[in-house]
């Protein structure tokens, strides 16, 4: 969320345990956050529904070569 903390909402929601440890699996292969991935996740969603672009949302380089 970043600097734009302030005007953020915070969702809770419950998943099936198989769907929690696919999404942590992605997560951990790629090297971000499991909140981030979800984001990244909701934010595309969005942009398909007609949205446009909201954040910039690059993968972060965790010290991967």
């Amino acid at each position: 969320m970043g600097q734009d903390g302030k005007h953020a909402q915070r969702v809770t929601t419950t998943l099936r345990k198989d769907k929690y440890a696919q999404l942590a699996a992605i997560a951990k292969k790629r090297g971000v956050a499991l909140s981030w991935l979800i984001r990244h996740a909701v934010e595309k969603l969005l942009e398909e529904e007609g949205g446009g672009p909201r954040l910039p949302f690059e993968e972060p380089n965790h010290g991967k070569r």
